[in-house]
Order: structure tokens, then sequence, then C-alpha cells
């Protein structure tokens, strides 16, 4: 399970429409890796519904998908809103990585990979 920023698309290569990271540099993509199956329970129990209806996204449990820049800006819009809620340590800590994430990904019109 991972999050990746790309900082551009320089001599990247793209599956269909996700980015692929292999063989970038570090100074060209960054990522953000979750290891516990309990981070998982927690994303797809709070995340993938609301996220893939919001963003036209295909998210779910072991797979990936990409959010262009456009995307991104409404991950950001709800994850500003659902911190604002209850919610677990891990989870706000995950969301804020996402958050962060995504607002960069709209600075640099790329987008973030997500992998659940």
């Amino acid at each position: 399970m991972m999050f990746a920023l790309f900082h551009n698309f320089d001599n990247v290569k793209f599956w269909h429409r996700i980015p692929q990271r292999i063989g970038c540099p570090p100074s060209q993509v960054e990522i953000f890796r979750m290891t516990a199956d309990a981070d998982r329970d927690l994303m797809d129990a709070d995340l993938v519904d609301p996220v893939n209806n919001l963003c036209d996204a295909l998210l779910g449990p072991y797979d990936v998908d990409f959010l262009d820049a456009t995307q991104c800006r409404l991950l950001a819009g709800w994850i500003e809103a659902r911190l604002t809620q209850p919610i677990t340590p891990r989870l706000a800590e995950i969301y804020r990585k996402l958050d962060d994430y995504a607002r960069r990904a709209i600075e640099y019109n790329t987008g973030v990979v997500i992998e659940l």
C-alpha cells in the first residue's frame, strides 16, 4: 500500500492511464508506504467509496488508480472536510500525507498514484 506523487512526467512510462514509478529517480517521484493491514482496513472503510464517487476513481482493496491534478483538487477538498470530523490518529496521519501529495500534484499539474 502506498501513495506516489509525481513531480513531473518526463520520460515516465504509462500503463493505460497510470504512470509507472519503476525506473524513476527519487527526485521525480515521492513514495509514502503504509505497511499494516490495519491501514488497508481503515482506508477501505473510510476512503474508497467517497473518493471513488467524488473523483470518478476505481480504488479498491489490492488495487491501484491514478488521480490527476483535477481529481486531486476534489480529493484535497474531501480530505480537508474529513479531517474536521472524528477520525483515528492513524487515519489522520495518512490523510495529512495524502492531502500534501494531492495539493502538490495540483501545483505540479501531475497526480498521485494510490495503491491499496
